[in-house]
C-alpha cells in the first residue's frame, strides 16, 4: 500500500512538473508579430578616388538614421527591412555634400538558448541597394546593389518595447575600372573614380523597439 502511495505522489509530481514546464514554455514562446525601431546612428568608411591624381576622396564619418521593420516567424527568427539614411561630404579639393541611403531586405536570427536571459544577441544579413546622391550641380546620382552584415542585441523592458543595438556592415558592390558620378551633359567629365571592387562602410546604431 505504501509503495503504491509513493509511485502514485511520484506520478503525480511529474505530471504536475510537466504542466508546469509546458505553461512556462508557452509562455515564453510568446512575442511580437510585428516591430518598429527607429534609430540613430553613427556611420563611417567609404572610399573614392579623385582620376585626375588618385588622391583619396573619402566619405567623412557622420550621424546616421532611418528605421527596421520586423516580421516575426518566431520568437528568435524575423524577416527584416532596413532603411538608412546618412547626410555626408565627400573629401577633397573640391568638397561637396552626399546622401547616402540603403533599402535592405534580410533577416535575423536569435541565439535560441536566450530566450529567458534579459539581453537577446542576434545576427543579421540583408540584401537590397545603395543610393548616392552628391549635392553638386551636373553630378548623377548612383544606385548599386549592396549587402549588409552584422548582429546586435534586443534589451526587453516590456512586452512591447525593448532597446535595441545594431552593429553592421555595409557593402556596395562597384566596378573598380569604371568612374562614377559622371558629368550628366557630355559625359565625357567624372569627379570621382571608384577605389575597388567593394565599397565599404560601418554603422552603430541605437533604437527604441515597438512591438505589437
Amino acid at each position: 500500500m505504501r509503495n503504491r502511495i509513493i509511485s502514485g505522489s511520484a506520478v503525480a509530481a511529474a505530471g504536475l512538473l510537466c504542466l508546469v514546464s509546458t505553461a512556462q514554455a508557452q509562455e515564453k514562446r510568446e512575442y511580437n508579430n510585428w516591430e518598429f525601431t527607429p534609430f540613430v546612428g553613427y556611420m563611417a568608411g567609404g572610399e573614392f578616388e579623385d582620376p585626375t591624381d588618385n588622391s583619396d576622396r573619402d566619405l567623412d564619418a557622420a550621424t546616421s538614421y532611418g528605421v527596421l521593420v520586423n516580421a516575426a516567424t518566431d520568437w528568435w527568427r524575423h524577416y527584416e527591412m532596413l532603411y538608412l539614411r546618412q547626410s555626408t561630404k565627400v573629401d577633397g579639393f573640391d568638397t561637396f555634400d552626399m546622401d547616402v541611403e540603403y533599402l535592405q531586405f534580410g533577416g535575423t536570427v536569435a541565439y535560441p538558448d536566450a530566450e529567458a536571459t534579459h539581453v537577446i544577441p542576434y545576427i543579421a544579413m540583408t540584401v537590397g541597394a545603395a543610393r548616392f546622391s552628391p549635392d553638386q550641380a551636373g553630378l548623377d546620382d548612383e544606385t548599386k546593389f549592396a549587402l549588409t552584415l552584422g548582429g546586435g542585441v534586443r534589451v526587453p523592458l516590456t512586452d512591447r518595447f525593448s532597446l535595441r543595438l545594431d552593429l553592421r556592415a555595409f557593402a556596395t558592390v562597384l566596378d573598380s575600372d569604371s568612374d562614377i558620378f559622371c558629368v550628366s551633359s557630355g559625359g565625357a567629365t567624372c569627379r570621382i573614380k571608384v577605389k575597388s571592387d567593394m565599397f565599404l562602410q560601418y554603422a552603430a546604431n541605437l533604437g527604441f523597439t515597438v512591438g505589437f
